[in-house]
């Protein structure tokens, strides 16, 4: 077996054009293809990234605003409480005070009644002593 100088010559030049053609048309394109894909990825990725911290801060966001809600519906709950202690207070003073005054216009009608019915008594027991000592005397 002899090396045949054109043989080798040509299969190095046929090598080289077959590396170069190789480049230009398989490598460069899948190697632009695997880093807009790796590209994409990222992306993607800091896409996800970010919508999870957005998430987690509108978690806080919703559990703090809970918190707040609750904490007001308690204010309002406890206010509405003592809201409807001071009517409850102020029915039944008004209750005592009316009660007061119908016990104080009945005691003030009982001592008129009882006046009347002292000066009735008082009329017939004189009626009854003059009947009895015109009975007695005869006169």
């Amino acid at each position: 077996m002899t090396v045949q100088l054109p043989v080798v010559l040509w299969t190095v030049i046929c090598f080289v054009l077959l590396i170069v053609i190789l480049d230009r048309l398989l490598f460069r394109p899948m190697l632009a293809f695997m880093d807009a894909r790796e590209e994409k990825i990222r992306r993607a990725r800091e896409k996800l990234d970010a919508d999870a911290e957005a998430q987690r801060r509108a978690e806080e966001a919703l559990e703090t605003f809970h918190r707040d809600e609750e904490a007001h519906l308690g204010a309002l709950a406890r206010e509405t409480v003592a809201e409807a202690r001071r009517e409850a207070d102020e029915m039944t003073a008004r209750a005592a005070r009316e009660a007061a005054d119908a016990v104080e216009r009945c005691r003030a009608e009982l001592g008129e009644d009882a006046r009347e019915i002292a000066q009735q008594l008082d009329k017939r027991t004189e009626e009854l002593a003059r009947a009895y000592l015109s009975a007695l005397t005869g006169v």
